[in-house]
């Protein structure tokens, strides 16, 4: 399995990196942890604050698409993914929403 990062882009508004990227030579679909573990040893970043968004396989094709988003800190991903999109990277535990506690006046 190869992965070729296509473009890199800084989102300072939503304090992460999003990326794209390439897989080829697959035989079936891999997994989200596999992609995750293969993008750090490339990029560097820190595997618990990445979040594989999409990844998309043509029928017939040995090779997939799809976007990466890594976050400055991890009270922020919490904040900006949604909750399966959590579960489907990092499981049911990680995938829960902080509470966040209100306001009295």
């Amino acid at each position: 399995m190869k992965i070729e990062i296509n473009s890199k882009k800084n989102n300072e508004l939503m304090k992460r990196q999003e990326m794209s990227f390439t897989v080829s030579d697959v035989q079936a679909t891999p997994s989200r942890k596999s992609l995750r573990e293969k993008i750090v040893a490339q990029t560097n970043a820190d595997e618990k604050l990445m979040v594989i968004d999409r990844l998309e396989t043509r029928f017939g094709s040995k090779d997939a698409k799809g976007s990466v988003r890594v976050y400055k800190d991890k009270m922020q991903m919490k904040k900006m993914e949604v909750k399966p999109i959590l579960v489907r990277n990092f499981g049911k535990e990680e995938g829960k929403k902080p509470v966040v506690a209100e306001e009295t006046k």
